[in-house]
């Protein structure tokens, strides 16, 4: 018998420590205009200074403050417009006994930097820039 516990116990042991985490899900932001600003500013490490519209740059979880000076040269955000960008990423699941984990699904967000203020969209999809300018 001892044996056969000794066995047992090893077979629990690795089923219970082969139950993984998921990772979290990746989160990408873009920037988007109609008319560009002539400046933009986010307080995350995450994003280059040298930035494009209408592309996509992964970031981190966070808060982020931002402002921008739209094509008519009025400094946003104003009073009562979005100032504060809050990045969440989609948790990974947790595996189990019969279970097994997943990761989180990816997020992208859309700013808008428009000269009514800011607008953000989210989806957990790509998508493809429009050609409103071309």
């Amino acid at each position: 018998m001892s044996a056969f516990n000794k066995i047992l116990f090893t077979l629990i042991i690795i089923t219970v420590a082969s139950c993984s985490s998921g990772q979290d899900g990746d989160v990408f932001l873009r920037l988007r205009a109609v008319l560009e600003p002539t400046n933009f500013s986010i307080n995350s490490p995450d994003f280059p200074l040298d930035f494009e519209y209408d592309a996509f740059y992964q970031i981190q979880p966070g808060y982020y403050e931002f402002e921008y000076v739209d094509h008519e040269g009025v400094q946003h955000p104003l009073l009562g417009e979005l100032s504060v960008l809050e990045v969440t990423s989609n948790k990974g699941t947790d595996g189990g006994l019969f279970k097994s984990a997943s990761d989180g699904e990816d997020i992208y967000i859309d700013l808008w930097l428009l000269s009514e203020g800011p607008v953000i969209e989210t989806s957990n999809y790509f998508t493809i820039a429009s050609t409103l300018n071309d």
